[in-house]
């Protein structure tokens, strides 16, 4: 089924320049710890696509819902967790196509002396069909990725990562 490794990567990315923007908002702010929240959806325009599990080409469209909180705790120092949702459609070539729900839950840390760490783990959960709508199979995808940062994110100290797909 499908493992859209462009849209996997645009989660991940999502949730990286949603954190990064904040940490360069809050390097200005003052000691007191503050708190707020930010959301947002886009769309995707169509993208080319492949099918892990069977290896049929098709095209992607998917929208994505990000919701997060973050807390300034002051000297650079912030904390940000998000949950990005992301819903989309895969239309093959061979006239199948798959419906999928994809969650993911991201935390940014930074500590005001150029270190960072980002841990992300995401679920994804869909349904393969036939060209008549009937159901063909299921398909799940678990990503996890944890980044440890040093020196303003100029040095990757370490970035374990694990995906798997399995086909039903």
């Amino acid at each position: 089924m499908i493992a859209s490794p462009l849209l996997r990567r645009f989660v991940v990315c999502a949730s990286l320049v949603a954190a990064f923007g904040l940490a360069v908002f809050a390097g200005g702010a003052s000691a007191a710890a503050t708190t707020g929240t930010y959301d947002f959806q886009e769309s995707f325009p169509p993208s080319p696509d492949v099918n892990l599990c069977t290896g049929v080409t098709g095209i992607n469209t998917a929208t994505i819902t990000v919701d997060g909180r973050y807390t300034d705790i002051g000297n650079g120092a912030q904390h940000v967790t998000e949950v990005d949702t992301l819903d989309y459609r895969v239309e093959y070539s061979d006239g199948t196509y798959l419906i999928s729900h994809s969650t993911a839950h991201a935390e940014f840390d930074t500590n005001g002396f150029g270190d960072a760490e980002f841990t992300v783990a995401q679920q994804d959960r869909g349904t393969l069909y036939s060209a008549d709508g009937q159901v063909l199979g299921y398909q799940t995808v678990f990503t996890q990725v944890h980044f440890t940062w040093h020196d303003d994110f100029q040095t990757v100290i370490s970035n374990p990562s694990q995906f798997r797909v399995t086909c039903a």
